[in-house]
């Protein structure tokens, strides 16, 4: 398991971070999981895997790599789809990486997640704001905060899509 230390010390790759040549399936894998493994050290199955990224293909959450070669783009969306897979639906996650991308280049999208993501780690695990003797209640008060700010994305994310749909409609 993680320590706060860990998480203080942790660091999201930027953009150009992420090699800017083609890769193959094992090395997109092996990048992928060297990034997120602190986050899923505790879990029995492995993180990432060849079916997973091609199902997510599939389900048109990433774009087809071209010659079996995947770039910098790839990396960051499976990034950040490993990242918020145990928080949000695939379709929540898509829809949100789709409201980024209207908005934004891919790399300023990507790299604002990685600025945001690393000041929540830190806000989360400040030793000065947590407790250092945790009671149930601090506990549970996590928890319904984890639930309701994950309502809270996922509200974002499917007012920002029915504005999107009705402003192209018009």
């Amino acid at each position: 398991m993680f320590t706060r230390e860990d998480i203080r010390n942790y660091h999201c790759p930027r953009w150009k971070e992420w090699p800017g040549i083609e890769l193959y399936m094992d090395q997109v894998i092996s990048l992928i999981e060297e990034s997120v493994s602190l986050f899923y050290e505790d879990l029995p199955a492995k993180s990432v895997t060849s079916t997973m990224i091609n199902n997510y293909v599939k389900q048109k959450i990433i774009v087809p790599s071209k010659n079996k070669k995947y770039h910098r783009e790839h990396l960051a969306y499976l990034y950040v789809l490993f990242l918020l897979k145990p928080v949000l639906s695939l379709t929540d996650i898509g829809n949100g990486i789709s409201f980024m991308q209207n908005n934004q280049t891919n790399e300023e999208s990507y790299d604002l997640f990685c600025d945001e993501l690393e000041a929540a780690l830190a806000m989360a695990f400040d030793e000065k704001e947590q407790p250092t003797r945790r009671k149930p209640q601090d506990i549970i008060q996590t928890i319904a905060l984890a639930f309701a700010y994950t309502l809270l994305a996922r509200y974002y994310i499917f007012s920002e899509k029915e504005t999107s749909t009705a402003e192209e409609t018009k």
